[in-house]
């Protein structure tokens, strides 16, 4: 049986609302980036973060390389992440007849930092969720996000990490 972990950075609630669902589904526990555990006795380590303007949250991008130093060398890794708007163009896209969008550059990003020295096997396997658009602290859009089918879909998501990884 594998053992898993879920791991997220959090501000306003959604992203820590979406890792609690993914643990749910997966059978395990999640902890906050201000409270990393040592990760050597996980096989599966799920990581997320939320999105600000296209970016990673700069205590996002911090925790995901503070995973080096708790162990995560040699683990299988998924990515999850809140945001906005995914599914739209990123704003920073240099192709602007193709533009990327948001989720792809995210994740392309996430699995940078984590994958740097390539001593980790990030799986196919993600996920991403809307969550709400905050400016200097106030909720602007998607008020409501994640909603409870979103949330059932991340919790369905950790089942389907349980079961592909099960052995």
């Amino acid at each position: 049986m594998v053992k898993a972990i879920v791991l997220f950075n959090s501000k306003g609630g959604n992203t820590k609302k979406v890792a609690m669902k993914i643990a749910e589904g997966l059978e395990t526990e999640s902890r906050s980036n201000k409270e990393l555990p040592d990760l050597t006795e996980y096989d599966l380590v799920v990581v997320g973060s939320w999105v600000i303007m296209g970016r990673i949250s700069f205590a996002g991008a911090r925790y995901l390389r503070k995973l080096k130093r708790k162990g995560i060398d040699g683990k299988k890794v998924a990515l999850f992440f809140t945001s906005g708007g995914p599914d739209e163009d990123h704003p920073f896209s240099k192709d602007k007849e193709n533009p990327k969008k948001i989720k792809e550059v995210m994740f392309e990003k996430m699995e940078n930092i984590i994958a740097k020295n390539k001593q980790v096997t990030i799986i196919p396997e993600r996920f991403y969720c809307k969550g709400a658009i905050r400016m200097m602290g106030e909720v602007k859009d998607n008020i409501g996000h994640p909603t409870e089918e979103e949330l059932e879909q991340a919790r369905l998501f950790g089942e389907q990490l349980k079961t592909q990884l099960e052995v």
